[in-house]
Order: structure tokens, then C-alpha cells, then sequence
């Protein structure tokens, strides 16, 4: 793994962070049907997909 590579993961780190914290703040003025942590994982899910097809 190349520094390329510790650079996307901290990134990733930082915009599940924010998404995080965006929809604890959101909850609060409306109501979200899912899990903080269900919200998380999707966005891992279909980022890491994007990485994947991207790099095919």
C-alpha cells in the first residue's frame, strides 16, 4: 500500500465522521427511519464499491 492508499482511508475516515454527525443533526429536526451506524455502513458499502469499479 502506497501513501495513496492512507491517504483515501483518512479521507474516508473524515466523511463518515461528518456523515455521522450530519445526521445526528438531522434526526433532530426530522425523523430518520435508520440506524446512525445502518446509514454508516451503506456509505462505506457503495464508496468502497466505487473504489472497486473504478479500479477494475
Amino acid at each position: 500500500m502506497g501513501s495513496g492508499s492512507f491517504d483515501g482511508a483518512i479521507v474516508l475516515v473524515l466523511l463518515v465522521i461528518l456523515l455521522a454527525i450530519g445526521v445526528a443533526k438531522l434526526r433532530r429536526r426530522m425523523y430518520v427511519p435508520w440506524a446512525t451506524s445502518a446509514i454508516v455502513m451503506v456509505f462505506i458499502f457503495l464508496t468502497l464499491m466505487l473504489w472497486a469499479w473504478s479500479t477494475r
